[in-house]
């Protein structure tokens, strides 16, 4: 395939930044590295490359709908990338679950009957409950030409399968936004300039196996914390809400975070993630001068930027991200620590170093995730 027909799916267009920004590093780099058409399954984004199965005029708060209207919406647009397309890829995030979607079947229908290949690059895969469930993905996988998974665990569980010829053990996505976009110029800061602190909360379930901080704790830390920097000098707060999503998202969180700033005397902003414009709420990141994120890729966009960083660890995703960009366990916040949760935020805010390994170090890796694919084209990105 000279110029390959290629549709990406995900949980693109549903208000998270995250995701959203997989859709435009997908598009991109299927440009560059496979000499692809790409199309995006969902509304068009900022940034993208290529074409989406959803036109502009038609509404976004429809196609992300929690009823019928939306899953209806969600379908149609994804039939549309099964008929006309060569490759069909599964392109970023937590997507190779026991969940039942119907895109599985359709996916396979769509292989068996008219000869659609299937991959899934930057995913990570499990966890499962029992035996049965991880049968189940292993042979839905079983039938992809090419799997880039995103973590350590995520391969170990395509060896257990069986399916490690047709693997690559590859890395976040986002880790090749710099390879592919502008990214923020940090600029020198005048001495008598306000430090500026980005913070991203995010609506997760606490405790459970992976024994998740209680949002509420770390969230007051934050808060001692700013407010007592704020007595020796001036600092202005970015509150970001990176999911909008109407049940899932961090819009309350964000405005309650806030306010707690503003009535202790501290400029705060929310910065709502409304827009379908993933690569504007990198440049607000990468304005900061410090962030702390529950939310993984507020995260990794501060540290593909270079701003120091504390992670909230709820999720194995965080801790696998933190663990391989080697993130010293004072930047992160975590049940075991065996100290206060302020401690980690004001250890920030007085260092103010990022603390890790650079991203340079690993944008080759990522760069793999595209090059080993079956479908990359040598002269296209020479």
């Amino acid at each position: 395939m000279d110029r390959p027909r290629i549709a990406f799916t995900g949980y693109y267009g549903m208000r998270n930044f995250g995701d959203d920004l997989f859709g435009v590093i997908c598009t991109r780099a299927a440009e560059r590295y496979w000499n692809a058409a790409p199309r995006l399954v969902g509304p068009p984004l900022a940034g993208m490359a290529g074409v989406s199965t959803v036109p502009a005029f038609y509404p976004r708060d429809w196609y992300g709908a929690m009823g019928a209207l939306g899953k209806g919406s969600r379908l149609l647009s994804f039939a549309s990338a099964t008929v006309g397309s060569d490759v069909l890829v599964m392109g970023g995030g937590s997507v190779i679950t026991a969940r039942e979607s119907f895109r599985k079947p359709m996916m396979q229908t769509a292989r068996r009957r008219r000869g659609l290949e299937l991959a899934a690059i930057g995913v990570s895969i499990g966890p499962f409950a029992n035996p049965q469930q991880e049968a189940a993905s292993a042979s839905f996988l079983d039938r992809f030409s090419y799997i880039s998974v995103r973590d350590r665990r995520s391969y170990e569980w395509i060896q257990r399968m069986g399916l490690s010829t047709r693997a690559h053990p590859g890395c976040d996505l986002a880790v090749l936004l710099p390879r592919l976009a502008a990214m923020p110029v940090r600029a020198e800061q005048a001495p008598e300039a306000p430090m500026r602190v980005g913070v991203a909360p995010c609506r997760y379930a606490e405790g459970g196996a992976h024994g998740a901080p209680a949002m509420r704790a770390w969230e007051d830390a934050f808060v001692e914390s700013i407010l007592a920097e704020a007595r020796s000098r001036r600092l202005v707060v970015d509150v970001f809400s990176l999911n909008e999503h109407p049940r899932h998202g961090d819009g309350n969180l964000a405005e309650t975070l806030a306010s707690r700033l503003r009535a202790g005397g501290v400029a705060a902003e929310v910065l709502r993630y409304t827009q379908p414009d993933p690569l504007a709420m990198v440049a607000a990141i990468g304005r900061c001068d410090v962030m702390v994120s529950a939310r993984l890729h507020g995260a990794i966009v501060a540290w593909l930027c270079g701003v120091p960083f504390v992670i909230i660890d709820y999720h194995r995703k965080c801790r696998d991200f933190a663990d391989d960009i080697g993130l010293p366990q004072r930047r992160r916040i975590t049940t075991a620590q065996g100290h206060p949760f302020s401690d980690v935020v004001a250890t920030l805010l007085a260092e103010r170093r990022l603390e890790c390994s650079s991203p340079g170090v690993y944008a080759d890796r990522a760069e793999d995730i595209f090059k080993c694919a079956p479908w990359a084209q040598e002269h296209a990105y020479a």
